[in-house]
This record gives structure tokens, C-alpha cells and sequence, in this order.
């Protein structure tokens, strides 16, 4: 069989541009080396919430996406979608100002023993059930890819065979070179408690404390930095990974006070602790497209090292290499709309936007090699 689509990566990037190119009829395969949504995804706290601010690209492409991901969702699989709001504490990034003072919808309200404001339109999902559903209708392969074979016009990965392949490999190291994308791993940690207490909604700080969800449990996640190598090459999961540090009981411990500080939390039991390298790049956007051969494009464009800017469709590129990469913690909230922007993309030959093109990463590493 020759897929249409190779998918290599099956975490929300993966899983949402497989079910994207199925519904449209495509016939595609995904393969992952530990199983559906088994890296950062599935250690993701899923956590769909506005992003608020003076308005920008970022926080407009963030909410954009999140209006079009909360509908996704709903009409996906409403049972994994817990729709109740978020609660945003002020802290050093986020201020009164900067929380109470954008376009977005918010309401002042005092919980317990905070202040907040409450966004109505933020939610949590369920990763694992969210990208089952997403991936039942295509043929996965549990396999670590490693090389890719380009021959008469197709690609093999072992005894699979495809048209186009599409990298959504997080932070894995990829399977061709692009250097202008400059991918980090930003650790992770989710654990889920049981307790006698209810939580109406989502409260977000520095961390982040979900609604009970459907199985009664709480979620409460953030971010860490637990790697000793800021640009290493993530090639396994955290316990077998030679850069993790292992702080865990510290980030269960430092999870558990930084919750109770904004809700009291009764009879805690922790019954499951999740860990992940988040792919993120400097910008925090994410990144989409088909992906340009570097040196390629350099050797039959000199110029551009010295400024001079080529058209897109003339540079060098890989045959029918795609990328959807770099979600960084938003994995879920970026997943369907970044899978909509690239199936229009690849099938109708819509543009990708400039601001999570591979170009204007290309370019701009290009000409700091003058």
C-alpha cells in the first residue's frame, strides 16, 4: 500500500493533522515510537485557556486558535471537554493590567481567599481520549523512525511506503536537517489528585489547577526546566533520557503548595504523575510548512546570506516534506487550527501565515551567516 500521508509523530501536532487529511478523504499513516499521545502531549495538562494582554500576533494567533479548538472539541468528542472557565491569578508575568485591560471578555471576582479574573471561555480535555479519536480512522505503527528513503517519487520508512511525510516530532531529533528551526525541550509536569474538595473551574498563576474532570480527579500542571542541556535532542521518554534531571518528588511537592495557595485542597491524594519535553522555539510561535532544504538553498542563492530575499517557491526543498512543530504548552489549544491551516495548505494551496512560516525562520538564520 502507498499512504498518501506518512505522519511521524502521533502527540496532538500528529494527531490532529492525521484526522485533518483523513476527513478529507486522504489515506494516511501515523507512526510513533511509544504509542498515541505517549510523549509531552499526553503529560500535558490540556488546559484550552485565552491569552490575554495588549493585543499582538502572538496572543491574537492564541485566541484565534482557541475559539476555533474549543468548537473543534465540543463537536469531536464533547465528553473529553470540560467547558468552565479559568480563573487568572496576577503574578511577575501577567498583572492586574495586563489581565483585566484587552478585548477579551473577563469579570473581576474574589475565590476563597484570591483575586482573579474569570474568563468564561477556557477549558480542559482529555489528551488521551481526544487523540484516540482523532487517530481510529488511521493505520498506526508503533516504530522509532530513523531514516527515510526517497525513491521514484515515494518515501520508505521500512516497509511503509508514502507520497508526502509530515514531521510532528516535538522535540525528537527530525529525520532531514532544518537548522533555522532552533527547537528546545521545556519539561513539563502534570499530576492528578483525588480530593474532597470541588473545584468549579480552572485557576491559573504560575501554575495551573483544573475543574474536576469527568473521572472526579483535579489536574494541576506547570512548567520546569529539568533538562541540563537546553538545546539537547529529545530521542527518548524523561526516566530513560541521559539530560533529565530527576526533581520529581521536589515539583510534586512544589505542585502540591503552589495549589493549596490558591485553593484548599482536602484529603489530597496523588494518583498519577505525568512528565514530558515540550517542543517549543524562541519565539513560542509555532511553526507549519513545507520543509526548505538549507544548504541547498543557500548554495543556488548566495545572495540571500547578504539580505537578498528569494521568493518562497523558488527556494530548495525537500520532496514532499511537511512540518507542524514547536506547540510548545499550548499543544491542544494550537492542534486543530494549525491542522487546518496545513491540510488547506497542502490540498487547496492556501499560504501559510508569515508568522509560523519556515521562511522567515530561514531567512532570518540565513543572514547571520554573512
Amino acid at each position: 500500500m502507498i499512504y498518501d500521508y506518512l505522519i511521524i509523530g502521533a502527540g496532538s501536532a500528529g494527531s490532529n493533522i492525521a484526522y485533518a487529511l483523513k476527513t478529507a478523504g486522504k489515506n494516511v499513516a501515523i507512526v510513533d515510537k511509544e504509542g498515541i499521545v505517549c510523549g509531552a502531549s499526553g503529560a500535558a495538562g490540556a488546559f484550552l485557556s485565552p491569552l490575554p494582554g495588549k493585543k499582538n500576533s502572538y496572543n491574537s494567533l492564541v485566541n484565534t486558535a482557541l475559539d476555533f479548538s474549543l468548537d473543534f472539541y465540543e463537536n469531536l468528542l464533547p465528553e473529553s471537554i470540560i467547558k468552565k472557565g479559568v480563573l487568572r491569578v496576577p503574578n511577575n508575568n501577567f498583572d492586574e493590567t495586563k489581565l483585566s485591560t484587552n478585548e477579551l471578555k473577563c469579570k473581576h471576582i474574589h475565590f476563597e481567599n484570591i483575586d482573579g479574573y474569570f474568563y468564561s471561555n477556557a477549558a480542559i480535555v482529555n489528551p488521551l481520549k481526544i487523540c484516540n479519536q482523532l487517530t481510529r480512522e488511521c493505520d498506526f505503527f508503533l516504530k522509532d523512525a530513523k531514516k527515510l528513503v526517497y525513491k521514484s517519487g515515494c518515501y520508505y520508512l521500512d516497509e511503509l511506503k508514502a507520497k508526502n511525510i509530515i514531521l510532528a516530532q516535538g522535540v525528537n531529533s527530525p529525520l532531514v536537517s532544518y537548522p533555522y528551526v532552533k527547537i528546545s525541550p521545556v519539561f513539563g509536569v502534570r499530576i492528578d489528585v483525588k480530593s474532597s474538595t470541588k473545584v468549579p473551574f480552572n485557576i491559573h498563576k504560575s501554575i495551573s489547577v483544573s475543574a474536576n474532570k469527568e473521572d472526579g480527579t483535579i489536574a494541576i500542571g506547570a512548567t520546569q526546566q529539568n533538562h541540563s542541556l537546553l538545546d539537547a535532542s529529545c530521542d527518548t521518554t524523561c526516566d530513560k533520557c541521559p539530560f533529565y534531571i530527576d526533581t520529581l518528588k521536589q515539583d510534586i511537592d512544589s505542585l502540591l503548595k503552589q495549589a493549596d495557595e490558591l485553593i484548599k485542597l482536602e484529603n489530597v491524594e496523588v494518583v498519577n504523575v505525568l512528565k514530558g519535553a515540550r517542543a517549543t522555539i524562541k519565539s513560542y510561535f509555532p511553526i507549519l510548512g513545507k520543509v526548505i532544504d538549507y544548504e541547498a538553498s543557500l548554495k543556488k542563492y548566495p545572495s540571500i546570506k547578504k539580505g537578498t530575499k528569494i521568493p518562497s517557491e523558488l527556494l530548495e526543498y525537500y520532496p514532499n516534506i511537511y512540518t507542524i512543530n514547536a506547540l510548545g504548552s499550548r499543544g491542544f489549544v494550537f492542534g486543530p487550527y494549525l491542522a487546518k491551516i496545513l491540510k488547506e495548505h497542502l490540498l487547496d494551496d492556501k499560504k501559510i501565515p508569515k508568522e509560523i512560516s519556515l521562511e522567515k525562520l530561514f531567512y532570518k538564520i540565513a543572514r547571520k551567516e554573512t
